[in-house]
């Protein structure tokens, strides 16, 4: 049987059951999601590309791990 062993698209660490990220990466997807929930509700519509790009431009304080899945969401994310 052939190896199947995923591995986060960011830092190539192994990622567990149908996750799209490591373990850290993954958390840091979801505090982004439950972060856009807030801004939705404060802000209306904000498409999740214009949340990101918005959060982009926080860089300093982004944290750096926030900051890779941003990076991934915006340019690698097929």
């Amino acid at each position: 049987m052939k190896n199947s062993i995923k591995h986060c698209p960011i830092c190539k660490k192994e990622k567990n059951g149908e996750n799209t990220f490591c373990e850290i990466h993954e958390k840091a997807k979801k505090s982004l999601l439950e972060g856009y929930e807030l801004w939705l509700k404060a802000y209306g519509i904000l498409s999740w590309e214009a949340y990101l790009k918005e959060l982009s431009a926080l860089d300093e304080r982004v944290g750096k791990t926030v900051k890779e899945v941003i990076d991934y969401e915006r340019f690698f994310k097929k």
